[in-house]
């Protein structure tokens, strides 16, 4: 007989764990994985990838758990340090503008590139792609926009395309500044062109990323994130810091007389 649901999140209780999954206790579970696991005091966060069976049908997907651990008194936490990169850092800007659409790409690219060879990506050139690497067999296509328009929308189609040309195999994503109001596009136009382009985009497992303007180390995911270990454990950390990076970038706006 097969495991469920029910099995597994009982599993989880018998090691004194307060979290379970979140499907119906009947449905099989193929396959789990811990792509990544804090502890903190008494609580713990884990993030794992399920393929789980429902009438017949796979189903695979990445399932983010919180919840209270019972410790051993004795027992200290653990404490993941986490998927911040601490190597090769890039250097920090002190102007979130950009003087040219030229300087602005380039930008982009030496983030991206950076990041991919920090996750030993090797960078290499192809037809398809304004930024390419490969991992092993797994290649990285990216697309490149200055700002949320017609013409990102354009990118975003002919990486719809490339996903359909080269398969599931590979990622695929679209890159962009994170905040594009330097370049004449304001954050509330920019987070309605992402939500109506997320629901195809995700479909297709295409990423939309925003680089910081001032941090080019930090880079944010606005909808699905690549399936490499490495690099999803990079845009877990830094999907969680994008609220904040918001917050503060409003606030600092406000305070300088901006509007929204």
């Amino acid at each position: 007989m097969s495991t469920t649901v029910r099995d597994v999140n009982l599993a989880f209780a018998a090691r004194r764990l307060a979290i379970e999954l979140p499907y119906p206790e009947d449905w099989g579970v193929l396959d789990l994985q811990i792509l990544e696991k804090k502890d903190t005091g008494r609580a713990v966060r884990v993030l794992l990838a399920v393929e789980l069976l429902r009438a017949g049908q796979r189903i695979r997907d990445l399932c983010f758990l919180e919840g209270e651990v019972e410790r051993d008194k004795s027992a200290a936490p653990v404490e993941d340090p986490g998927a911040m990169r601490t190597a090769d850092l890039l250097p920090l800007r002190e102007n979130p503008g950009f003087e040219s659409e030229a300087q602005t790409l380039a930008y982009l690219r030496l983030a991206f590139s950076s990041l991919l060879r920090e996750h030993d990506y090797r960078i290499e050139a192809h037809p398809d792609a304004d930024l390419y690497a490969t991992l092993g067999q797994r290649g990285f296509f990216l697309l490149l926009a200055t700002r949320c328009d017609a013409a990102a929308g354009d990118q975003a189609e002919k990486l719809v395309g490339l996903r359909r040309k080269h398969k599931h195999l590979h990622d695929y994503g679209l890159l962009l500044p994170a905040f594009q109001e330097p370049l004449g596009v304001p954050l509330s136009r920019q987070e309605t062109w992402v939500a109506a382009h997320a629901d195809r985009l995700s479909a297709h497992r295409i990423g939309v990323y925003g680089v910081d303007n001032l941090d080019p180390n930090r880079i944010y995911p606005f909808t699905v994130y690549p399936q490499v270990r490495g690099l999803l454990r990079y845009f877990v950390a830094t999907s969680r810091q994008w609220q904040d990076v918001r917050a503060r970038y409003l606030l600092a706006r406000e305070n300088a007389g901006g509007s929204r």
